[in-house]
Order: structure tokens, then C-alpha cells, then sequence
């Protein structure tokens, strides 16, 4: 399955509480802010959880794009692979992609 939504924010600040917000998630803002407030030009990382594991990736892409991308395997059978080589969209297992437009850090 994949999603893939485009956000139109002002600021970092907006991205943050987008996350805070809708997300909800705060394993998620570990990674987001680190790109955000710590000048990294991307985080990512796995979330295990008791029926899945996660791939997480938020990262800079040209001047005014931050993108955050979201693998979920509930076999949890990637583990191992994502642990030596991360997803990417050409995995099958991308649930959601979001592309965030914004004018000022």
C-alpha cells in the first residue's frame, strides 16, 4: 500500500506540530527533529513494536522540501534485512510518504 500526501507548512515549527498533532507519534518526532532543530539533513531509524516493525526516514530534499517516508512490515520478518540495508520506495511495504513544502526554517 502506498499513500503519498504534499503538505504545504510556513515553518519547521508547523512541521513539528503537524507531527505532535496528526502523527501523534512520539517515536516519530525523535527522528523529525533531528532534521529539524539539529541541522541533520536526515534521520531514520527502526520502531519495533509487539505486531510490526517500522522504518522510519525524514530527511531534507532540495532547499525547501523535508519528506518523511514510512515502511511497516507486520511479519516482521524485514527486521534483520532493514537493519544492513534500508527500505526504499521500491519496497512493496511503503505505507506512507509525505512531502512537505516549506517557505522558512
Amino acid at each position: 500500500m502506498h499513500k503519498r500526501l504534499f503538505k504545504r507548512l510556513k515553518n519547521y515549527n508547523e512541521v513539528r506540530n503537524y507531527f505532535e498533532t496528526e502523527i501523534k507519534d512520539k517515536s516519530v518526532l525523535e527522528f523529525v527533529n533531528e532534521v529539524l532543530f539539529e541541522d541533520e539533513d536526515s534521520s531514520s531509524g527502526i520502531i519495533e513494536e509487539k505486531d510490526k516493525v517500522r522504518f522510519i526516514k525524514f530527511y531534507r530534499s532540495g532547499s525547501c522540501e523535508l519528506c518523511y517516508e514510512e515502511y511497516i512490515d507486520e511479519t516482521k520478518k524485514k527486521l534483520e534485512n532493514w537493519k544492513e540495508t534500508p527500505p526504499d520506495f521500491r519496497d512493496d511495504s511503503l505505507f506512507l510518504e509525505i512531502i512537505f513544502e516549506v517557505r522558512e526554517k
